[in-house]
């Protein structure tokens, strides 16, 4: 890039945080000067960019095909990476509707949850006037993949007599997050006549022969230690989707499983794309204290490496950065491990929980928010989102998107495997192991320990059984936290504030 058209990093950083969004300035929640109108209360693991896109889309609520004018008032809540708390909130600080970005985690909140709308879940028998999917969108049968259904439906633990294990719907998709991305410099691809990786072994020559042109195939922000977690997924279910399946429903011997074949395999690809010298841009040193969104400008506005593996979301710093240079973004999907294994498909999803007793207010906006329109200023505006709705037109997203979308309709997809494990998936567990084992196979250059990949293999692996003794002994003591490690899209990514469109730190 030209040096006058390299603006420093914080300058670009703060124009990422300050840029207003459209429908930003649109609020919600506003207290009416005559007469008391009843206020729905939201909890989002969402700030800043992504409050004011997600206010943006409530400000379109109002506007849907087959509903009247809204006769209540709605205040989003931004409550980051501590959402887990939110359905338990009792007395003045109680939610109404919250955006649970944990699917996996929703049964542990069943006491406090009121269950969803039946007419609202595919294949019900009756549906309302007002219900999504109702005003001129197709019949409901196939606007949520099937996996939904194994995670939001259970029986009301409150519920007695014949029917009482019948399972009933607690929850809605909202959101969901393509995992599995990969985007890079398509002018760089170009120039250098280099074709995007289909399998493993074809990104790793792909690697050598970017380094050989000097230049740094990937960027990491391991400062967001979700980002290391999003690649180990999709290695592993490249690998051996079984092991991945047990790791996520199979607490009992998840110890013996940290150090079984398949993720020992794993954690060996992982060292033959990040151990060789000059792959990461900054080293071991800058991307452990890089975040996510910085990773992102390594390649579309500093141009300092090739490719970065972000979700969808990464999306809205890209359009920033690359305004008038759209055609220099390419997205590929995780590259294929292992023949006669599928690509990896990894997904996060936040969803609608209504909170025990549920008003008729908060269940009118759940419905609308359920409508397969109602994300399309999000889409429009910001981009970053992939509707869990297949009803939702795929015209309403950017081209990258639409092909990431269409990804999670028409492919078998597998939930973030960090969510599902609670704190054992986050900070203390498989972030600090995956960022140790980083540190250990990068060399001593790059500022990494040099240490043997099998030495390494085998902290990762004690770590994580510490962790799990960890979380089995809070288990016991009542103290256990369930804690996730990304908040914000659900196994969607994280909701840290250095995850959303608006808020990024670091200085330089």
């Amino acid at each position: 890039m030209p040096e006058s058209r390299a603006p420093t990093r914080r300058a670009l950083l703060r124009v990422a945080a300050l840029t207003p969004l459209a429908g930003a300035a649109t609020g919600c929640g506003v207290s009416t000067v005559l007469g008391e109108r009843p206020t729905v209360r939201v909890a989002v693991s969402w700030s800043a960019g992504e409050l004011a896109a997600f206010r943006s889309v409530l400000a379109g609520l109002n506007h849907l095909p087959g509903f009247g004018p809204m006769t209540y008032d709605v205040t989003p809540v931004p409550f980051g990476d501590d959402i887990g708390t939110a359905p338990a909130a009792r007395g003045a600080g109680r939610l109404d509707l919250v955006m649970l970005p944990l699917p996996g985690e929703l049964r542990r909140h069943l006491d406090t949850l009121a269950p969803i709308p039946t007419d609202l879940w595919p294949g019900s028998p009756t549906r309302s006037a007002g219900s999504a999917g109702s005003a001129g969108s197709p019949g409901p049968a196939d606007r949520y993949a099937p996996v939904w259904r194994s995670l939001l439906f259970a029986a009301d633990p409150r519920a007695s007599g014949p029917h009482a294990e019948r399972p009933r719907p607690y929850a809605l998709p909202f959101k969901m997050s393509n995992k599995s991305a990969v985007w890079y410099d398509r002018d760089l691809f170009r120039r250098l006549h280099l074709r995007p990786p289909s399998t493993w072994a074809q990104w790793l020559r792909l690697n050598q022969t970017l380094r050989s042109a000097g230049i740094r195939p990937l960027a990491l922000g391991v400062a967001d230690g979700w980002s290391l977690t999003d690649f180990f997924e999709n290695v592993l279910l490249g690998t051996s989707p079984s092991t991945y399946e047990r790791l996520a429903g199979d607490p009992a011997h998840r110890p013996a499983l940290w150090g079984s074949a398949p993720v020992r395999t794993s954690l060996r690809r992982l060292a033959d794309l990040w151990g060789p010298a000059g792959t990461l841009a900054g080293g071991v040193t800058g991307s452990l204290v890089r975040q996510f969104p910085e990773s992102v400008l390594e390649v579309f506005a500093y141009r300092r490496a090739a490719m970065v593996v972000v979700a969808d979301y990464a999306e809205p710093y890209v359009r920033r950065f690359t305004a008038g240079e759209r055609a220099s973004v390419g997205v590929f999907r995780f590259p294929r491990m292992s023949p006669g294994v599928p690509a990896p498909l990894v997904a996060g999803g936040d969803v609608m929980v209504l909170t025990r007793p549920a008003g008729p207010e908060a269940v009118d906006l759940l419905r609308r928010l359920a409508h397969p329109l109602a994300p399309r200023p999000w889409i429009a505006s910001t981009g970053g989102f992939i509707a869990a709705d297949h009803d939702t037109p795929l015209t309403s997203y950017s081209p990258q998107s639409a092909a990431l979308a269409n990804e999670l309709r028409t492919g078998a997809f597998h939930f973030d495997l960090s969510d599902q494990l609670g704190a054992v998936g986050s900070r203390e567990g498989m972030w600090r192991a995956l960022k140790d084992f980083l540190a250990d196979v990068a060399p001593e250059p790059d500022g990494g320990a040099g240490r043997t990949v099998e030495a390494a293999i085998g902290r990762f692996v004690t770590r994580m059984r510490l962790a799990e003794e960890r979380e089995r002994a809070s288990a016991g003591n009542g103290t256990g936290t369930g804690d996730g490690n990304d908040g914000g899209t659900g196994g969607d990514g994280p909701g840290s504030p250095s995850r959303d469109t608006g808020v990024v730190t670091g200085g330089g």
